[in-house]
């Protein structure tokens, strides 16, 4: 086989037999021209909420659900929310939306007894944090004083606490379980732990002190089952992986959510997660939805995961939008139309390919060792080979995200010298292989390889070298493991094995590099969870280092320290792992000093699609300058493609980045790798049948070319040996390398344990349950597993085998548009005239909870006129791609049809089509059918055509007048009826469904299944809802009809007897009315709870600290308390003897002697006393000494205090009341003041706490009762209060101040 062969190959077309876009080739089979929407995200205007300042912020909601309307409520919000909290937009309207909704739907219960839940699914940057402590005080101030706030980790405790502060709200926040232990006496829980908010981690749920579980603690401390107060389940993504009736295989989180709930059925529950409904199947902790469960559409949740899987994208959209209808659910985030997307694709050089091929020939040596030894040390293999499967698994990953250090260090440096910031993204440190070494502070290490330290760690751990007796062998199982004799063989290939990996080039920790290579430690902020990383020194050697001292505090805040220094601009590089995906920001903000645009290189796409959207999120969010440019790092492997195909298909479920954002943005498509989908299970079944049989076919639709498109010639050639070197390609030669290529893929399939060992069989049935699947695993059509193992082989092994799987896809993918089958998301009906026949109709009432079913009848114009045409041809005909009019070949019905072939974007050989009489066309064309059907022409020659049709097909269908249906007919006619069913569909989906199915012989392609379409009304008016078949509702009705079994016996209706028509406007009638009969009684609402004052006041009362005790004045309102208060002494030395008015006079002294008051048989004056209830704030206190103490406002004047004494104003003398330097700083204090006012102590009755004290020497202080009770009045005892008196000798500012800070 030479080099021409293979190009001979590759220019072959071969011919796909595709089925006809429609029977007679004018669109018979179109009703409605539809076109995936370009608008999947839609400006977010907020219309439940008329109070409040719009939200700062681009923000957008997914289309679909813009055209919802939330349901109107009149609970009472505006009661419990401070009205600077409105108005001064500390809450936005949109975050009052969800605050409202909220507490709204929070006073319904379930059928099944359990309150109703809220989900919050807003996305990062929004401000959720905002809207939980909306909702917690709201309720508090209803009285409900106990909550717990769940979140991920304890550093968003302070979060929290902001949050709460931002709204004016000053509740206690008991900082995780540890703080109730700690606050614990002998008589029980302190007084101020009894209520608030309980701020834990889910580590802390499902952990355990003492014996007892935590999560009893939790339930203990709300109350038991009468708790009504809130638990909001932040970043409610951690209680995923739940499996029903398997509770062992579930996560501890997922378990405890649950338990929690079912314990607490009173509860307030709130999820709040951006990334909460990204999977389906994570989703069981959401009981409190009513999605299912008594009085819903399912009974239980395994029965809705099973419909959610079968049915796709299509039934998320209708169920995400009654969700919103039932007042259960908002989603809105900020758009990325600021933001960037680029692919940047890093391809392997020869040498990081050798580096590769070295590694998979390793772990094949170790595959074949560990079988080896297994059998000679009589070892179970289930111990050994889940572990080798995951080892294998993390081991590629990491050597993939090694390989991109280099590409990824050179955009980094670009991005930096043009002026921006870097933020980098991955999951993992390797942090791991350092513990494994047990490296020292200090030590001089290198740079360690994390994925060699994997290889050596596995295989010391899991590779068996002593034998295991059976159960029936003497020594049995007693014997301890190091006690067991070793097996010499096993010990000697262990060895081997450990030379090999010490021999291996393997590259250092990727972590470590970048931070080394980007400017070490003092240029990068690393948010991470590791303890150590490998510094360069001076020489460049490395060595070990810890980040944060190990015995201090130094680690828990360490990940914020370092966000701040990336925003203050002192690090330019910021690298986020998964510990640190959540609670932090690192967008350009328009408050940090750090302005630059951000680029995110996106390096380790994780396992989890929800922590990549979790790092999106931390450079993009609300009040941002401008918005980032993110970049997916990714090799040329076809086995990292999973982790782009996990991303897309969360993306595809919410609407982000796919389709709409693509068009709005630059560059990124990433619902091209969506491979983890239902097509794509059943093409991977459909693959493995064909390799496994060694078969001389291909599956349907797929061409040799295609699979080896973008392999070298020197790794196919044996595949393409049988191939000629010229001339037409035999149909033997064909076979012969069809077979080749199975036969090698199969044994990679065998190298990736995927469990095709079996034998062959001649059925080819690629259904899950059929003739070859049955006998093997259950997960034979495992996506994600394949897509794993997949990096376990050779690159070019790895990227043949993924081409086959991609083109296989891709063939279902295409017979499924040409059936009718295929559904991306929502549609967008268009039509040049739109009109709405009557108002909608109540097609059925959900008999669980009242909702209705609406029946909308609509009338399209779908004609597109030649001008349109033109226009349409101009604005998307690219430079050299092949749109243009086409004519048919053919006369079809006598005539001669026209249309307008437009090459799609990115789809080369793909085109759209549009026609005169049905406009778009839902099916696109290939370029071979096409060419085969219609021949180019020129407008000239099309324009009287097209003409002609449109006009022809306004009122008309195409058969001619010779048509047996007469004008029921529709076919190509331009005017056509549309039915849509709107409001709640999800729960009588199912019928729906099961009706189409059985009638399906009788529909058209673009009717036989069910999509979600947009139709624009008039006056911006948006319809969404579900496509279906007009005459087939009164079978619909019927069906629901006779199988409703909630309603009381009376009211059920009997099924249509044999024979009898179920055409019948009465039976609908019945049916509404047996609707209403059952609805209403499964549902109750809840009265809602009054405002209580002294809860409301508690929630908003901040608490005393030495920061508000003392709060400063204006100059005016000083005045005039000063005016008072000359008037008030005045009139108290009125009311006083003459005596007690002479002043003192100045003793014959040196100016600098002490002054002993105390002997002196006059006192100063005191003032009147004054109550103590205002706190105020000392350290906001003007510098023109004014200050307010108790309600009066004091100004202080030492010149004038000691006037009495010194009239000349002589120098030296101390005054006690004074502050020192180190409180001056905070409490200043002028020594310019009125002269009005003079202020001295007295013997009298007046309270000493309100007068200056001084002391002098040789005279001991003793605190007087006047002061005493001044400290205990802020809450002190009268020993603490004696003390610090004693301390400051007298200064009740700085006594107060002592006390405060905790001394």
């Amino acid at each position: 086989m030479t080099q021409n062969n293979y190009e001979a190959l590759q220019n072959l077309k071969a011919k796909v037999p595709h089925e006809a876009d429609d029977v007679t080739g004018v669109g018979g089979d179109e009703t409605v021209s539809e076109a995936l929407s370009k608008n999947v995200f839609s400006s977010y205007v907020c219309t439940s909420v008329s109070r409040g300042v719009p939200h700062p912020g681009d923000i957008a909601e997914p289309t679909s659900l813009s055209a919802i309307a939330l349901p109107k409520t009149s609970y009472p919000l505006w009661d419990s929310l401070p009205a600077d909290v409105v108005n001064h937009g500390k809450l936005s309207q949109l975050q009052l939306e969800g605050v409202l909704y909220a507490c709204t739907k929070h006073q319904q219960f379930l059928p099944s007894g359990e309150r109703a839940g809220f989900f919050i699914g807003d996305g990062a940057g929004v401000g959720k944090g905002r809207q939980i402590a909306g909702i917690i005080l709201d309720n508090f101030a209803r009285g409900r004083r106990r909550h717990i706030w769940m979140s991920t980790s304890s550093d968003l405790h302070h979060d929290a606490e902001r949050d709460l502060h931002s709204l004016d709200c000053y509740l206690n926040i008991i900082n995780n379980c540890q703080t109730l232990d700690r606050e614990t006496r002998v008589t029980g829980l302190a007084k101020d732990m009894q209520e608030g908010v309980l701020f834990m981690t889910y580590t802390t749920l499902i952990s355990n002190v003492k014996g007892k579980g935590r999560l009893q603690q939790v339930v203990d401390w709300c109350g038991g089952p009468a708790f009504d107060g809130c638990i909001v389940f932040d970043e409610c993504h951690k209680a995923k992986n739940f499996v029903p009736g398997k509770e062992a295989q579930s996560t501890k989180v997922a378990s405890c959510v649950l338990q929690l709930q079912q314990m607490l059925p009173r509860a307030r529950v709130v999820y709040c997660s951006a990334t909460g409904v990204s999977e389906v199947g994570n989703m069981a902790y959401m009981t409190r939805l009513g999605l299912w469960g008594s009085g819903s559409a399912f009974p239980d949740f395994e029965q809705f995961l099973d419909s959610m899987k079968k049915r796709g994208v299509s039934f998320m959209e209708m169920l995400a939008m009654e969700l919103k209808a039932e007042g259960n659910y908002v989603a809105r985030g900020l758009s990325f139309r600021q933001a960037e997307f680029m692919e940047l694709q890093c391809n392997l050089t020869p040498e990081q390919q050798t580096v590769y091929d070295s590694a998979v020939q390793l772990w094949r040596d170790l595959r074949q060792g560990l079988v080896g030894a297994l059998e000679q040390t009589n070892t179970t293999s289930r111990e050994v080979w889940k572990p080798f499967w995951s080892a294998q698994q993390r081991f590629f990953k990491l050597l993939c995200v090694s390989l991109k250090v280099p590409v990824v260090v050179a955009e980094a440096r670009a991005a930096l010298a043009a002026g921006q910031a870097v933020v980098i993204g991955l999951q993992s440190t390797g942090e791991a292989a350092a513990d494994a070494m047990q490296l020292e502070p200090g030590q001089t290490c290198g740079f360690v390889s994390t994925t060699r330290e994997l290889l050596t760690r596995f295989v010391a751990q899991h590779f068996p070298v002593r034998y295991e007796p059976g159960p029936n062998e003497p020594a049995g199982k007693t014997a301890p493991y190091a006690a067991r004799p070793e097996v010499p063989e096993c010990i000697a290939a262990r060895n081997r094995l450990q030379q090999t990996i010490a021999a291996l080039d393997l590259p250092a920790n990727f972590l470590d590099e970048l931070v080394h290579q980007l400017g070490g430690p003092g240029a990068v902020a690393e948010m991470t969870g590791r303890r150590g990383r490998v510094v360069g020194d001076a020489r460049g050697r490395g060595v070990y280092q810890l980040r944060a001292k190990p015995d201090s505090t130094e680690m828990d805040s360490l990940n914020v320290s370092e966000t701040a220094a990336f925003m203050r601009g002192e690090k330019l590089v910021a690298i986020v792992s998964d510990a640190a995906s959540t609670g932090i920001s690192l967008h350009a903000s328009a408050a940090v000093a750090n302005q630059r645009r951000r680029v995110h290189l996106t390096i380790e796409l994780p396992w989890s699609a929800d922590k990549a959207i979790q790092q999106l999120g931390r450079s993009h969010r609300s009040n941002q300058v401008t918005g980032p440019i993110y970049k997916l790092v990714a090799t040329n492997l076809g086995g990292e493609k999973r982790f782009a195909a996990a991303v897309a298909r969360r993306l595809q479920s919410l609407g982000a980045l796919t389709r709409g954002d693509r068009r709005a943005a630059s560059g990124i498509d990433l619902s091209e790798s969506n491979f983890d989908s239902p097509l794509g299970r059943k093409s991977l079944r459909r693959m493995y049948d064909q390799i496994i049989q060694c078969s001389p076919l291909l599956p349907a639709g797929v061409t040799l070319a295609e699979v080896l498109e973008g392999s070298s010639a020197a790794d196919v050639k044996d595949i393409v040996a049988s191939l000629p070197d010229s001339g037409t390609i035999s149909a033997a030669a064909m076979i012969t390398a069809v077979e080749t290529l199975h036969d090698q893929l199969r044994d990679c399939v065998d190298l990736m344990g995927i469990g095709l060992g079996g034998q062959r069989s001649q059925d080819t049935v690629a259904e899950e349950g059929t003739a070859i699947t049955k006998d093997l695993p259950k997960d034979i059509g495992d996506v994600r597993r394949f897509l794993n193992r997949l990096l376990g082989l050779p690159v070019a092994r790895q990227n043949l085998l993924f081409s086959y799987f991609a083109c296989t896809l891709t063939a279902e993918i295409r017979a499924a548009k040409a059936e009718g089958r295929y559904f991306e998301g929502v549609s967008d009906l268009s039509g040049s005239n739109i009109t709405e026949i009557l108002q909608p109709k109540t097609l059925w009432v959900d008999p669980y909870n009242g909702l209705k079913t609406h029946r909308n009848d609509i009338i399209f114009d779908r004609g597109m006129s030649f001008e349109a045409a033109c226009r349409k041809l101009e604005h998307e005909k690219g430079a050299d791609d092949a749109s243009s009019f086409r004519r048919s070949r053919r006369p079809i019905f006598g005539r001669t049809m026209f249309l307008l072939a437009l090459q799609k974007v990115g789809t080369p050989g793909v085109f759209t089509i549009c026609r005169p009489n049905t406009g778009t066309s839902f099916f696109d064309m290939e370029v071979d059918e096409l060419s085969s059907k219609y021949q180019a022409v020129s407008l000239e020659e099309v324009e009287e055509g097209w003409k002609d049709v449109y006009e022809r097909s306004l009122s008309n269908c195409m058969h001619g007048p010779s048509c047996q249906q007469g004008p029921a007919c529709q076919v190509g006619r331009r005017l056509t009826q549309v039915t849509i069913l709107s409001g709640s569909v999800v729960r009588i989906w199912g019928t729906l469904e099961n009706i189409l199915a059985r009638n399906e012989g009788s529909l058209s392609k673009s009717d036989r299944t069910m999509r979600v379409v947009r139709v624009e009304l008039e006056a911006g008016k948006h319809l969404v809802g579900v496509r279906y078949p007009a005459h087939l509702l009164h079978l619909v009705v019927a069906t629901l009809s006779s199988t409703q079994t909630l309603m009381p016996p009376s009211a059920q209706l009997r099924p249509p007897p044999a024979g009898a028509s179920c055409n019948s406007a009465a039976l609908q009638e019945d049916a509404l009315k047996a609707a209403a009969m059952g609805a209403g009684g499964a549902l109750r609402t809840e009265p809602v709870s009054p405002i209580d004052k002294k809860s409301l006041s508690k929630a908003l009362r901040p608490p005393p600290t030495v920061l508000n005790f003392f709060k400063p004045i204006s100059n005016g309102t000083a005045k005039k308390s000063v005016q008072k208060r000359a008037h008030v002494q005045m009139t108290q030395k009125r009311a006083l003897p003459q005596a007690a008015q002479q002043p003192l006079k100045r003793p014959c002294m040196n100016a600098h002697d002490p002054i002993d008051l105390v002997s002196s048989d006059k006192q100063p004056e005191m003032r009147a006393p004054t109550p103590p209830d205002y706190e105020a704030d000392i350290a906001s206190a003007p510098s023109n000494g004014h200050y307010r103490q108790h309600g009066q406002s004091h100004i202080l004047s030492t010149a004038d205090q000691w006037q009495h004494v010194h009239p000349d104003g002589l120098a030296g003398v101390s005054d006690g009341h004074v502050q020192d330097a180190a409180l001056s700083s905070s409490v200043p204090v002028i020594a310019q003041t009125v002269q009005e006012e003079q202020v001295q102590r007295s013997n009298s009755s007046i309270d000493p706490s309100m007068a200056p004290v001084r002391r002098f020497k040789g005279v001991p202080y003793a605190p007087d009762a006047g002061s005493i009770q001044f400290l205990t009045n802020m809450g002190f005892t009268h020993e603490q209060a004696t003390r610090a008196l004693k301390v400051t000798q007298g200064n009740i500012e700085r006594a107060a101040n002592w006390l405060l800070s905790g001394m």
